[in-house]
């Protein structure tokens, strides 16, 4: 029972498994410009007469890759992403970066953090992103980026600058960090990754096992928690440290944290709950509240459907509508159909579920580190 590009089959909602359907469809493929694609099905403001769309086909890649597909035209999307970064190394989309601006004036206004006022760190994301989609297929940027901390005095200072009563943007770029840092050829890069892990689980509270300063709400702390584990994976699967097996402090109050959460509001909230409870699963060797976690995964999958369109075989961002905003930019007009980035993350969310329970290879279906 084989997954398709932009194909995802339906799940029959008694077995959970999944329906053996299969049909192909390319409809987000642009059809001027060579590996483009479109972010949702109808509803894109701009179209490719503009030269944006860095991200959609970062996702594209990731679809492919979670589906075990290698693209026919996987050069023209290597070259397409490739034509986005620039020589010190940097990835991002200008569109989204000069549409993004009134929202990043005004988060750094409001909660006087201005981090991200210039962009700074939507391209680090950016970056990180597009490297890791490449990765997958094995290929690589045209530039090396080197911008990151590189010796401890000056990670410390990176991770203090952070606002950590926003764990989930702290925790992405904390991830980036160990990203960066495990694509690296340093010699110390194990020494480096150690610091920084040291270094934020000062963070993270023994009652519910998430990082954070403050009080931020449930929601915020379930996402950073599953932004700091990615960066924990990336760190195990691609860095070495730790002899390639994850671990963390505080894993079963994680799980108790993550199954009183209610996230289900869109895509990442879907996800990222699926995440830290099968990782803190992985971590307690699955001894501890098993039964319930694993009827969390099957019980996730019927909320799956709210946002599974079976005419075309994809999810939406929101419950049967196009997401709207990407990194603060206005790029939909949110129409109800499926878009990319949902899907990107949805397929991601299955691949976490089906390696759970072991019927990952049977569904052709893969996790991917990123």
């Amino acid at each position: 029972q084989r997954l398709d590009f932009w194909v995802v089959e339906s799940y029959d909602t008694v077995s959970h498994t999944p329906r053996p359907h299969l049909s192909r469809s390319e409809k987000m493929k642009g059809n001027k410009r060579k590996g483009f694609f479109r972010y949702s099905l109808s509803g894109d403001i701009f179209g490719e007469n503009i030269k944006w769309g860095l991200g959609n086909s970062v996702f594209a890649l990731k679809i492919y890759y979670t589906l075990g597909i290698k693209p026919e035209n996987l050069d023209d999307i290597v070259g397409f992403i490739q034509s986005f970064q620039k020589k010190n190394g940097v990835f991002y989309d200008p569109v989204v970066m000069i549409l993004s601006t009134p929202l990043r004036i005004l988060y750094s206004l409001k909660h006087f953090d201005f981090n991200n006022l210039l962009n700074q760190q939507t391209i680090r994301a950016e970056t990180r992103q597009s490297i890791s989609a490449l990765d997958l297929f094995n290929k690589k940027p045209k530039y090396d980026y080197l911008d990151f901390p590189k010796i401890e005095q000056d990670i410390e200072k990176y991770l203090n600058s952070l606002d950590w009563t926003n764990p989930w943007g702290a925790g992405s770029h904390f991830s980036h960090l160990l990203f960066f840092l495990s694509h690296t050829d340093l010699e110390n890069k194990l020494e480096l990754i150690d610091y920084s892990i040291d270094w934020i689980n000062n963070l993270q509270k023994e009652d519910d096992g998430c990082w954070y300063k403050g009080n931020p709400p449930l929601q915020l702390k379930v996402n950073g928690a599953m932004k700091v584990i990615t960066g924990l994976k990336v760190a195990t699967s691609i860095g070495g440290y730790n002899s390639g097996k994850l671990y963390f402090d505080y894993a079963e109050q994680l799980i108790d944290t993550g199954l009183v959460a209610i996230n289900d509001s869109h895509a990442c909230d879907n996800f990222n709950l699926t995440y830290i409870l099968k990782y803190a699963n992985e971590v307690v060797n699955g001894k501890y509240r098993y039964d319930e976690i694993e009827d969390f995964m099957k019980n996730r999958l019927d909320i799956y459907n709210n946002f599974y369109f079976p005419k075309y075989g994809a999810f939406s961002f929101l419950p049967k509508k196009a997401n709207m905003i990407y990194y603060g930019a206005p790029i939909s007009k949110g129409k109800t159909e499926p878009d990319i980035h949902g899907t990107s993350l949805f397929l991601w969310g299955l691949s976490v579920i089906a390696d759970f329970f072991g019927i990952d290879k049977s569904c052709g279906i893969q996790e991917f580190v990123s």
